[in-house]
C-alpha cells in the first residue's frame, strides 16, 4: 500500500513551505516581497490530505502525466530570465541514501535538460535549471491575462522577444532558445509580464513513490526504500551561491509522507522525520554555522 503524502505550498513566505495545499483543487494565493500569483498541484490518483478532487481538468489534457505544478504570476524584482532557477532542494545531506544508479539517472536528467546544474553530493543538496527553459510548458504575455480557468498552461513563450516571435507556442524551440544564457540574460522578467509556468513529468509517481526512466535508460527506482526522512522540495529562486538561502526564493512545494507505519519504519532504520515545517530552522541553522566558518578563518 503507498504511503499517504501532503503537499505544502508557499504562500505569504516563499520558503520553507508551510500551508497545506488542495490537491487537485482550486489554485491557491501568493504573495511575498518577490513574488505574487498562484500555485495549483496535481497527482494522479493522489489520496492523501488535503485531496480536493481527481484532478480531470488537467489530467484531461495532460493524460501522460503522474504529477504536475502549475504557477501562474509576476516577478515583481524585475530578474533576468537567466537569473530564475527552479528545481529540487534539499537541507539534509542525501549522498548516504542515493540509490544505485543514480549516475544513470543523473545522466538521464542530462539528456532532457542539457541546462541543468547539480550537486547531489552536497551537504545541502540541490538540482537547479534556468526556470526559462526547463518548464515543460511556460507563457509570458505582457499585460494581464485572465488563463484562472484553465488548470493547465499553453505554450506562449517566445511573443516577449519579436526576433523570435513566431516560434511562441514552440516547445523545443523554447527551450533551444532559452538554453543559451544570453539570450536569457537579454530578457527581464518585469512585474508587467504575467508568468505561466507549468512543471509536470510521468517518470516520478508520487502515490507509489517510484521513478520508471524510459528507453534507452530503462532503470527504475522505490523511492520509499531510500527515504531518508526528508521532503521532497521544488523552489524557484534567484540563483546564488547558496541554494537554500530563503531570501532568494520566489516560491516553494513540498512533497511530504506522513504514513505512521512508513515513519516507524525509518524510525527502525534509526533516522528521524524532517518535516517541512522545520526546513526553515534547518536553514536558518545552517547561515549560522557558515557565518560562524567564515569568522573562524
Amino acid at each position: 500500500m503507498a504511503p499517504k503524502l501532503r503537499v505544502l505550498i508557499s504562500t505569504d513566505q516563499a520558503y520553507p513551505p508551510t500551508t497545506v495545499c488542495h490537491v487537485n483543487g482550486e489554485p491557491t494565493p501568493v504573495k511575498n516581497s518577490k513574488f505574487e500569483g498562484t500555485i495549483a498541484v496535481y497527482v494522479k490518483g493522489f489520496e492523501g490530505e488535503g485531496k480536493a478532487g481527481e484532478g480531470e481538468a488537467y489530467f484531461g489534457k495532460r493524460d501522460d502525466m503522474t504529477y504536475g505544478i502549475v504557477v501562474r504570476g509576476h516577478f515583481l524584482d524585475s530578474p533576468t530570465a537567466d537569473e530564475v532557477v527552479f528545481g529540487n532542494v534539499f537541507e539534509l545531506p542525501i549522498r548516504d541514501s542515493l540509490p544505485w544508479g543514480t549516475a544513470i539517472a543523473t545522466k538521464f536528467m542530462y539528456f532532457i535538460d542539457p541546462t541543468l546544474e547539480l550537486d547531489v553530493y552536497a551537504d545541502k543538496p540541490w538540482a537547479l535549471s534556468p526556470v526559462v527553459s526547463t518548464m515543460t510548458k511556460l507563457r509570458m504575455k505582457k499585460g494581464e491575462e485572465d488563463q484562472s480557468g484553465k488548470a493547465f498552461v499553453e505554450e506562449d513563450s517566445l511573443s516577449v522577444i519579436p526576433e523570435v516571435a513566431h516560434l511562441a507556442n514552440d516547445t523545443p524551440a523554447r527551450r533551444k532558445y532559452l538554453a543559451d544564457p544570453s539570450n536569457r540574460s537579454s530578457l527581464v522578467l518585469t512585474p508587467d509580464i504575467e508568468m505561466g509556468m507549468e512543471f509536470s513529468n510521468g517518470i516520478l509517481d508520487f502515490n507509489t513513490l517510484s521513478v520508471q526512466l524510459p528507453k534507452p535508460f530503462s532503470v527504475s527506482f522505490n523511492l520509499l526504500k531510500y527515504w531518508d526522512g526528508q521532503p521532497v522540495t521544488y523552489a524557484c529562486r534567484r540563483k546564488g551561491d547558496k541554494p537554500l538561502d530563503p531570501e532568494g526564493m520566489y516560491w516553494s512545494v513540498a512533497f511530504e509522507i506522513v504514513d505512521e507505519d512508513a515513519r516507524k519504519e525509518l524510525e527502525k532504520k534509526g533516522k528521524t522525520v524532517l518535516e517541512s515545517t522545520e526546513l526553515k530552522d534547518k536553514s536558518v541553522a545552517g547561515e549560522e554555522e557558515d557565518a560562524a566558518k567564515s569568522a573562524a578563518k
